[in-house]
């Protein structure tokens, strides 16, 4: 097994700890410029985790030989696996969409200042 298994559960708990800091609203954040900041980081992540998505889909397609279903599955291997090659791609997708959107956040960003 690869270290993949181990960085993605380090992740999701990284994210997980900045969900639960900034669970309440009052005190989450300091000023405009550490929510913009968080925003690019939260951006940076959506793009990795677009590339980390597309790897992964890229290596099921590459390797639905590899697979073998469980007893009571009717459909071949090769189906399941594109089935879930064609989750993953939506996945994507989905990584993709959630990086334009933080994106427009962050143009938006730009557009506010503190209020006097």
């Amino acid at each position: 097994m690869t270290e993949n298994s181990d960085r993605a559960a380090l992740a999701a708990a990284r994210i997980r700890d900045l969900a639960q800091a900034t669970s309440d609203p009052r005190d989450a954040y300091e000023s405009h410029a550490d929510i913009a900041s968080v925003t690019g980081s939260l951006l940076a992540l959506a793009q990795d985790l677009e590339a980390a998505l597309q790897h992964l889909a890229q290596y099921i397609e590459r390797h639905d030989d590899d697979w073998d279903t469980v007893d009571e599955e009717r459909r071949r291997p090769s189906q399941v696996s594109r089935a879930a090659g064609d989750k993953l791609w939506s996945a994507k997708a989905q990584a993709h969409n959630l990086g334009r959107a933080l994106t427009g956040a962050l143009e938006a960003f730009g557009r506010l200042r503190p209020a006097p």
